[in-house]
């Protein structure tokens, strides 16, 4: 595990933000291979010294930078599935309310998680940290959805899965042409009321 010591004065506290934002806008627009040092040094207007302060070379950069990544996809996660299912919602709307949810991540995260997913096929610790933070997104979503807890699972999965697939290989990998993003929830929601009203 690597470990980050973490500032404790406001302007280094202010210059580990930019490091951390910086490294997530390098992960984001070339994947794991784009966030080095110098790079990172360069942007955020820091000396490798300082950085070096801060977490133990590359790798360990690199879990800070995914720490707050992970973070920020958690966060979202909670402001859009806390709030379900309504106390009101049908069976039907709640299993489509949690695709809304699900895709709503995805579109938000999707460049990080696409980067870090294609990371983790070379990198067992990266991958089954990335296996424990899916399943606890789709327990969250099968929440969401009250109807029987293996079916729910099941739901979640499905949009899971679905969302990994758009967002690894494209809009247009599964149906041979863009789908477009109403489309595409359209879709989803279609297959979680389907599934849930079936039993």
């Amino acid at each position: 595990m690597a470990v980050v010591r973490e500032p404790k004065q406001a302007r280094s506290r202010e210059a580990w933000e930019r490091v951390l934002e910086v490294g997530r806008q390098l992960i984001e627009e070339g994947g794991v291979p784009a966030l080095t040092i110098t790079e990172v040094c360069r942007r955020s207007g820091i000396n490798a010294p300082s950085l070096y302060a801060r977490v133990d070379g590359r790798a360990g950069l690199f879990a800070a930078v995914y720490e707050r990544g992970m973070a920020e996809v958690r966060a979202t996660e909670e402001r859009v599935l806390l709030p379900l299912p309504r106390p009101d919602a049908t069976t039907g709307e709640q299993a489509a309310e949690a695709a809304e949810a699900v895709a709503e991540v995805f579109l938000v995260h999707g460049r990080l998680l696409r980067s870090v997913i294609t990371q983790a096929e070379s990198d067992p610790q990266l991958l089954e940290r990335g296996a424990e933070e899916s399943r606890r997104m789709m327990r969250r979503a099968a929440d969401a959805i009250h109807v029987d807890p293996t079916v729910a699972l099941e739901i979640a999965q499905t949009l899971y899965a679905e969302c990994v697939l758009r967002t690894m290989y494209g809009a247009g990998f599964l149906t041979g042409t863009a789908e477009t993003e109403p489309a595409f929830r359209a879709r989803l929601a279609r297959t979680a009321v389907a599934r849930a009203l079936a039993g």
